[in-house]
């Protein structure tokens, strides 16, 4: 099974790829922050928002990102990481687990990561992508194979990618394991005990993948996200939109419905 949907991956060429991630609403809702806030308070922002994109009211496509851009439009641009705790604290006051969440963005925002990140240019966080990894998992307390900490660094590297940064070394950081990931990855009929079987299966695919296409796992991610619990007819129409109707069909023929 696995050869057959590397096989069938391999055929996505790597600018669909890439705008298979532009289709993340991490990306396509929070992208004109990056040229107001600049890319060091941009880079901030968006580990903080995925630190906390968990239990969510509903789906975060709809729940949470476009509430979390309202909250920002609705502000000045923040001086520091104490401002833009201020200016978060409004949403998250109205999320669900309100205190847990409070506490993480101040957990975070406090940090020393933080202030470093807060000014940081493109290409020091591209050299230092893995220790800012290690790093934030220490901050928040949390094992870096936590969906919470892999999740944010997702977002911490599109947000890379949005500035132009491919250069960075994602391949070591685990797939964000949640509802649709691990959905999809049942649907392939693999045997599921827990979640480190499906970040070892993402990694096995990917590194196979990675011979063929230069790609990461948050290209994989993201494809994983947006399909995982589409239905067969919609895996199809998924991909016909980038104009990959015949892979989004071999891919159909694999998964279950």
């Amino acid at each position: 099974m696995i050869r057959n949907l590397v096989e069938t991956l391999a055929q996505i060429p790597a600018e669909s790829w890439n705008k298979i991630v532009e289709k993340e609403p991490e990306w396509y809702l929070m992208c004109d922050f990056l040229e107001t806030y600049g890319f060091g308070k941009f880079a901030v922002l968006m580990l903080v928002a995925g630190l906390n994109d968990f239990q969510l009211k509903g789906k975060a496509e709809a729940a949470y990102w476009p509430k979390l851009k309202e909250t920002l439009d609705g502000h000045e641009i923040p001086d520091t990481p104490k401002e833009l705790e201020h200016i978060l604290a409004e949403f998250y006051r109205n999320e669900r687990l309100p205190k847990l969440k409070l506490r993480r963005l101040n957990r975070f925002l406090s940090s020393e990561l933080a202030t470093k990140l807060w000014r940081a240019e493109p290409d020091k966080v591209t050299r230092d992508f893995l220790r800012i990894w290690h790093e934030l998992a220490a901050v928040m307390g949390q094992s870096k194979e936590a969906k919470t900490i892999t999740f944010a660094m997702k977002c911490l590297g599109i947000a890379l990618l949005m500035a132009g940064e491919t250069d960075f070394s994602f391949e070591r950081i685990p797939i964000p394991v949640d509802y649709r990931v691990r959905t999809f990855t049942e649907r392939l009929g693999v045997a599921v005990k827990d979640d480190n079987d499906i970040r070892k299966f993402w990694n096995d695919v990917l590194e196979k993948l990675r011979k063929d296409v230069k790609i990461n796992m948050i290209h994989l991610d993201s494809l994983v996200w947006q399909i995982g619990t589409l239905s067969k007819v919609g895996i199809v129409k998924h991909f016909a939109r980038f104009g990959l109707k015949q892979v989004g069909e071999k891919l159909a023929e694999i998964v279950r419905e």
